[in-house]
């Protein structure tokens, strides 16, 4: 068992001793005892691959017009979102018992590994499908890095200031964000779209590199060599020799790994997705749509819903250590959290994805430009995280934040609704943006909440709470992206059908739906009647926003307010003269 020294009584502590405690003390952020510039440059790394996926997130959605044009595949384009999401989906939960088993630092770097593959895969892809199979190469490691980063942070942070420093990575992901859309654009618009995905993989490298210089803790500190080190490399411990010899095997620990409902999640959000996207983007060999009665459809939807329950089934009854914790969802709070986080994010990522489209197609700008309307949105999804942070260290308190937060998400739903052809620019560029600032209120204080109740209850749930809080997040982005992409097809295929009409319909139909780049330059008819069905179909998709955001509110109403755990006394921090 490996323990530390207490650093109030002397007293050893084993790794199940509370970080967080009612004791009176000095506050201090680094639970691990670090090294001021050791705690510095291990947050800078994992921080570093954060940004970069931030970056690379609203980079792909300001290219996607773009990249449909070049293969002729804009209905197939909404797959470059849905199958980076769904690896997300299917492997974030994975990487926790990953991280348990080779360590925080090599499941970090597993996941920047898959990242830079599928990203310099995409730079050279030859056709719509390689491209989307690299997108689903870079999302095995997309979540890997974002989920590891917060496990890592975990480690070394206490609850009291958990707040502050995801309020940092936030501002970091929103920058990252912020950063992505324009700077995409810019390099589309000047050197092609494969440059955008080639110009990120140095610095993909070099992040890697750094990762892998300075996110471990020295031996002198754990204890442990490195065939020993498990997840808790970052704590400040000293490994017993019971321990030692107990360590489980690879194989053992590999078959802790819930791979039964990850494939079951993975093949029933994959069904429910293909369906969509062969009824919105996929035509028959006698050129006619899908319809929902067509036997394909219906099949795909109802082995979906066969497939979820067997999920269920494997999650509730036979899995050791489900990804999805049925238990924690029969308790108010979890289940409240749980709720909101799909909602939110839900409508997040259908926002994002669809932005672009709006300026691009309805008001006819540049890449570049669309790019940078999600600037605002961006940038305070920082600000809003780090002031969440900040009010609730100060204050012990969230709900009324929480609430708040999400009824900005409300108030940029309702702005969005007014979003027309010529709608000025003061309200094209700030409706999105209180929504910015409250989704990262939200992300901040629903899992503080979160950890608060279940600090209160049982620690050792802490790591499957926020397993749970992750897998409904993942699968809000998937759907997110899905339903708003279903959503604007068919509604543009439907306005299409019945403005445009006479010899050649069809043709100009599929050519206006397979390449929006080709619409500026269609005959003034049948141009008006392509924007206007898109930006019909938009608006749709904005309707569906605010749904989803009221939601939001009315689950995380249902949150309790719980006293927040003060920290206990933690290790002085050393002199960075000392490191």
């Amino acid at each position: 068992m490996t323990t530390t020294q207490s650093p109030d009584n002397g007293r050893p502590a084993s790794e199940t001793t509370g970080l967080i405690s009612g004791k009176s003390g000095k506050k201090h952020h680094n639970l691990a005892g670090l090294s001021a510039l050791r705690f510095r440059l291990i947050c800078a790394s994992v921080w570093c691959g954060s940004f970069l996926v931030a970056f690379d997130s609203t980079l792909v959605s300001t290219l996607l017009s773009d990249i449909g044009s070049e293969f002729n595949s804009s209905t197939q384009i909404s797959w470059l979102g849905t199958s980076y999401l769904l690896s997300v989906c299917c492997f974030t939960p994975i990487y926790g018992r990953l991280s348990d088993l080779i360590g925080r630092r090599n499941a970090h770097l597993t996941g920047m590994f898959f990242f830079t593959l599928g990203t310099f895969l995409c730079g050279f892809a030859p056709s719509i499908w390689a491209l989307i199979a690299a997108r689903a190469i870079a999302g095995i490691g997309g979540g890997g890095v974002q989920s590891v980063s917060v496990i890592i942070m975990t480690d070394l942070v206490d609850l009291r200031h958990r707040g502050i420093y995801q309020g940092y990575v936030n501002i970091l992901f929103g920058s990252g964000a912020a950063l992505g859309g324009p700077v995409g654009g810019w390099i589309s618009d000047h050197f092609g779209w494969r440059v955008a995905f080639n110009a990120q993989v140095p610095l993909l490298l070099v992040t890697a590199a750094c990762i892998y210089s300075f996110v471990n803790i020295p031996q002198r500190l754990t204890g442990q060599t490195p065939t020993q080190a498990t997840a808790n490399d970052s704590d400040n411990s000293v490994e017993c020799p019971a321990k030692k010899a107990q360590t489980p095997s690879w194989k053992r620990q590999l078959g802790r790994i819930d791979w039964l409902g990850s494939l079951f999640l993975a093949l029933g959000v994959g069904a429910l997705l293909l369906s969509m996207s062969i009824k919105t983007s996929t035509t028959k060999t006698d050129g006619t749509d899908y319809k929902f009665s067509d036997p394909l459809i219906w099949g795909l939807l109802v082995a979906s819903a066969a497939i979820l329950a067997l999920f269920v089934i494997v999650e509730k009854y036979y899995s050791r250590e489900p990804i999805l914790p049925l238990k924690l969802l029969t308790r108010r709070t979890p289940l409240a959290v749980a709720i909101s986080s799909f909602t939110m994010v839900l409508g997040q990522y259908s926002i994002l994805y669809n932005i672009p489209l709006f300026f691009t197609i309805v008001q006819s700008r540049s890449s570049s430009s669309a790019g940078a309307h999600l600037l605002p949105n961006s940038i305070l999804i920082g600000v809003g995280s780090l002031f969440a942070g900040w009010r609730m260290r100060h204050t012990g308190k969230y709900w009324l934040l929480s609430v708040s937060c999400s009824g900005l998400m409300v108030l940029s739903s309702i702005g969005m609704l007014f979003w027309k052809q010529g709608s000025p620019d003061w309200l094209t560029w700030t409706a999105q943006a209180p929504g910015g600032f409250g989704y990262a209120g939200v992300l901040t204080t629903s899992l503080v909440a979160l950890m608060t109740h279940i600090t209160r209850r049982d620690r050792s749930e802490t790591a499957v709470a926020t397993s749970m809080s992750y897998l409904f997040r993942t699968v809000g982005q998937v759907l997110g992206v899905a339903i708003s992409a279903a959503i604007v097809q068919h509604v543009v295929q439907q306005d299409l059908e019945r403005n445009i009409i006479g010899p050649g319909a069809a043709k100009v139909i599929y050519q206006i739906r397979h390449s929006t780049s080709s619409i500026p330059h269609l005959p003034q008819d049948y141009r008006h009647a392509a924007i206007r069905a898109y930006e019909h179909a938009l608006h749709l998709v904005f309707i569906f926003n605010l749904i989803v955001s009221i939601l939001t509110v009315l689950s995380l109403a249902l949150v309790e307010e719980e006293e927040m755990v003060a920290p206990a006394p933690q290790i002085e921090e050393q002199e960075e003269d000392q490191a």
